[in-house]
């Protein structure tokens, strides 16, 4: 949504297409075109609903979102006369990468510009068969001649956040067949806002107003490492862990058990309080208002782009952040919190009381450096080099 409207402020005349519409947003102002709006479309929208109610099963969840991801660039590419658009701009185009090439087989002449944000099931080393099962069937030889012809039909353009992710997908994946085909654009972020005070913002959430609140925001997924942040919070008393975003017990595994059941083993029932659900956009003010800072625990071979720290950065909100590639660079740079070994527990209690020690006026400064961070990476900057890449690849 906000980049869809940051690209039409840019000059882009816009038009958004996906399946069943925008989770907790409000309505755009372009034109927005769904699946589900045709009878087949609700039918189809009926049964994935459906087959996603029943027993959790990764294969199953993975056929829901191909399906999904098909439909809607189908639908996108049908709509090229009627709406006669230059280009398909393909938001997050992994893990199914080859769809787009799919379609290239069948019609030509058309531009795709494609970002990928590196999602674990491209990345190893695995833990799970079906991510290893997944890998190997996308860097199957069978697809390097689908993705050739490809090219020779269409053009192809692909984007990614960081310099990590352009140096993976264009020396690893299906033997270097991305390579001079990427550049990086940095995602973009809103303009600082926060008009919630702290203590609105916790008597909201019900949150307790005497202890320094801790945020982990967002989906929990294997590239983030919520373990180390429980086993650090159980030795600083003063401190409370706020995780807001769904947690899928089912699925997400930890190496020490379920979320839940490692909460009881460390006692930390009364300290840890976990939101298990998807937060809109407009509730999103209450959490980053309420919170002290910002935790971004993730493990040490991750190399996606953190975009929780712009988001961070957006709300004035410091960071005790892991200290990996492009995240750990950032917050050297901007001085916008503290850093800590990636799954070292010891290392992140040191960061925690540092931060717990600081003053108001060493608060004050991070949060000036995030102002600062924010107008380096605005999402009018996004958009800009977004187009530019649109046009001239």
């Amino acid at each position: 949504m906000r980049e869809s409207e940051a690209l039409s402020k840019a000059g882009a005349e816009v038009s958004l297409c996906t399946f069943q519409g925008i989770l907790g947003q409000k309505e755009l102002e372009i034109p927005h075109r769904m699946v589900t709006s045709s009878r087949a479309g609700v039918l189809l929208g009926i049964i994935l609903h459906l087959l996603l109610s029943l027993k959790a099963n990764p294969l199953k969840s993975a056929v829901i979102w191909f399906v999904e991801q098909f439909t809607t660039l189908l639908l996108a590419v049908k709509l090229r006369k009627a709406l006669k658009y230059d280009v398909i701009y393909l938001r997050d185009g992994d893990p199914f990468i080859f769809t787009p090439f799919l379609f290239g087989l069948v019609f030509k002449n058309h531009k795709w510009v494609i970002s990928l944000i590196g999602v674990k099931a491209l990345i190893p080393p695995f833990v799970s068969w079906y991510h290893k099962l997944f890998y190997k069937l996308i860097n199957a030889s069978i697809w390097k001649p689908v993705y050739r012809h490809s090219f020779i039909r269409n053009q192809f353009i692909f984007t990614c956040q960081n310099e990590y992710m352009k140096d993976y997908f264009e020396t690893n994946f299906l033997g270097g067949i991305l390579a001079g085909r990427i550049a990086v654009v940095p995602i973009g972020v809103e303009q600082p806002e926060n008009n919630i005070s702290q203590e609105d913002a916790r008597r909201y959430l019900s949150l307790p107003g005497d202890k320094t609140i801790l945020l982990h925001f967002g989906s929990l997924h294997s590239g983030k490492d919520i373990e180390t942040v429980i086993a650090a919070i159980k030795d600083i008393p003063d401190a409370c862990l706020v995780h807001a975003g769904a947690v899928d017990v089912r699925l997400f595994l930890m190496t020490s058990g379920k979320l839940a059941d490692l909460i009881k083993h460390y006692g930390l029932q009364d300290r840890i309080i976990i939101r298990n659900h998807f937060i809109p956009e407009s509730e999103k003010q209450y959490y980053f208002g309420a919170a002290d800072a910002v935790i971004l625990s993730y493990k040490k071979d991750s190399t996606q782009t953190a975009s929780l720290y712009w988001q961070a950065a957006r709300f004035g909100l410091p960071t005790i952040a892991s200290d990996i590639g492009e995240l750990g660079e950032l917050i050297k740079e901007y001085k916008t919190g503290e850093l800590f070994i990636a799954e070292d527990v010891l290392s992140l209690k040191r960061a925690l009381c540092r931060f717990m020690l600081s003053d108001q006026g060493e608060r004050l400064v991070m949060r000036d450096n995030c102002k600062r961070f924010c107008n380096k990476f605005s999402l009018n900057e996004w958009a800009k080099n977004c187009i530019e890449q649109m046009r001239y690849g």
